[in-house]
């Protein structure tokens, strides 16, 4: 109820002395009759403040008192006229100072009638919501067993409340809804729906994420509405629970086939004329319990790679073959899977993902990928992923798992570190130059502005402290791959 509502009950018969149209609009929470000096103990925010203006000894003391119940944040004042015969100037002067709507209430109607009427109009508006929330339920109950989708009830209750409305997974897919929404958006709710002490919780662009049933926050669904109301709507609630029946249904489905998958797994077969990647997922346990483990990990992994079911190895790794190009699956990986970090609970995941493989067999491209799992084990964040890309010598080493990388640049390249250490001479500079010259002694002087003879002699040295010889194809590969794991490891 408002003020401007106060006013309009003909039954009160008020008399507005001053208010704006602003003012007017304040709701008001309860109605509440004070006459002492200091009102501050016997007030509350949003109350309708009823006053037979006893207070008032000369008209300096209207200033003060209106300021003292501006500073409650009052809703309004509602003098009588039985003490004074009217309402003296100097209380409407001070209304007006402070802000606070004054509506004056005729001697016939004492203050016990203002709060009676107040007490039923809100029973009377708790009594209607009641029915409009049966109502709503029986309305989403029926839709449900109408075969309705979740799309269909969110846009229903979307078009009702004058909302926008979606249902979002935690790693920000969107099951449904009335708008288009923006990666910085998912970001938005995602980092909400995760982190929040508890929800419901309102991100920073306003809008109110709602968990759809209980469990972990991984694997549930969110409703997400805007704009976000002061307070949790029952329309929402209602929603967010009808909703929990499509997720169990969509779990449900999702383990049965898991269930089907890991009992008879099938076989591995040829992809002729197919253009798939495929998929491992490395799953590291944290060092103290955690509540997130693989059917959790394997629900969110279901949410980023659509429609495809993934199956476990031998050694408990998730492994998907999923339509797409390497570079696409790899960046959908690295950010969707890992808007999860805030809430892996130590655990650490870590993705390999093959070359996109037309001809070659299923078990060749899910080496690969496990080999690049492997590797991105060693990255020391909480979603690592690593593509395996077979087709160079390079991209083949890439899936040597990180350790052994910087065992074999230690190994080779160890003594020149070391010398440069000591001498300063530069070695592993003029090296780098060198291999990045394609092995032309000119420009590798040119670049470095060095002497042709200055340039040879360095890497004669290289060559007598590693024991290659650089006209040696095979030699010159061992090199530049130690010294592209030694600059990629500093780099970092």
């Amino acid at each position: 109820m408002l003020v401007r509502d106060i006013l309009d009950a003909p039954q009160l018969r008020m008399q507005l002395l001053h208010g704006d149209d602003a003012e007017l609009a304040r709701p008001v929470a309860r109605v509440c009759a004070t006459d002492m000096p200091d009102p501050r103990p016997f007030v509350t925010p949003g109350a309708l403040v009823c006053t037979g203006l006893i207070w008032r000894q000369q008209a300096q003391d209207s200033d003060r008192y209106v300021g003292l119940l501006a500073a409650a944040g009052v809703a309004g004042i509602v003098a009588g006229q039985a003490l004074h015969g009217h309402v003296p100037e100097d209380v409407v002067a001070a209304c007006e100072r402070h802000g606070l709507p004054l509506l004056s209430a005729p001697q016939s109607v004492p203050f016990s009638r203002i709060i009676e009427y107040l007490a039923e109009q809100a029973a009377e508006l708790r009594w209607r919501r009641v029915q409009s929330r049966v109502d709503r339920q029986r309305r989403l109950l029926a839709a449900v067993a109408g075969g309705s989708s979740v799309g269909d009830l969110i846009a229903d209750i979307a078009v009702e409340q004058e909302i926008s409305a979606w249902l979002v997974t935690a790693t920000g897919h969107v099951v449904a809804g009335t708008a288009p929404l923006t990666e910085a958006d998912r970001d938005r709710i995602v980092a909400t729906a995760l982190t929040a002490p508890r929800l419901p919780a309102v991100t920073g662009g306003a809008m109110r994420v709602l968990q759809v049933g209980g469990g972990d926050r991984i694997t549930a669904w969110y409703l997400v509405v805007r704009p976000a109301a002061a307070e949790p709507e029952t329309f929402a609630a209602d929603l967010a629970a009808v909703i929990e029946f499509y997720r169990q249904r969509s779990t449900d489905r999702l383990h049965l086939d898991w269930e089907l998958v890991d009992r008879f797994p099938a076989p591995v077969v040829d992809l002729p004329g197919r253009s798939a990647v495929a998929v491992v997922c490395d799953i590291h346990p944290a060092e103290t319990p955690s509540s997130v483990g693989l059917p959790e990990v394997r629900v969110a992994l279901h949410d980023v790679l659509s429609g495809v079911t993934t199956s476990v190895d031998r050694e408990g790794r998730l492994v998907a073959v999923v339509p797409g190009t390497q570079d696409d699956i790899a960046g959908k990986l690295r950010h969707r899977m890992g808007r999860l970090a805030p809430a892996l609970n130590g655990i650490r995941l870590s993705f390999g993902v093959s070359a996109q493989q037309r001809d070659e067999s299923l078990s060749g491209a899910i080496a690969a990928a496990g080999a690049a799992a492997t590797a991105a084990g060693d990255d020391d964040t909480a979603v690592a992923v690593r593509i395996a890309d077979i087709d160079t010598a390079v991209g083949l080493f890439t899936a040597v798992p990180g350790g052994l990388q910087r065992r074999f640049a230690e190994r080779v390249l160890g003594p020149v570190v070391d010398y440069d250490r000591k001498t300063g001479a530069g070695l592993l500079e003029t090296l780098e130059v060198f291999l990045g010259c394609e092995g032309s002694w000119r420009q590798a002087a040119d670049r470095m502005h060095l002497h042709l003879n200055t340039v040879r002699y360095r890497i004669g040295r290289v060559e007598e402290l590693t024991g290659r010889d650089l006209g040696r194809i095979d030699d010159r590969l061992d090199l530049y791959l130690a010294m592209r794991t030694l600059t990629s490891h500093t780099a970092a």
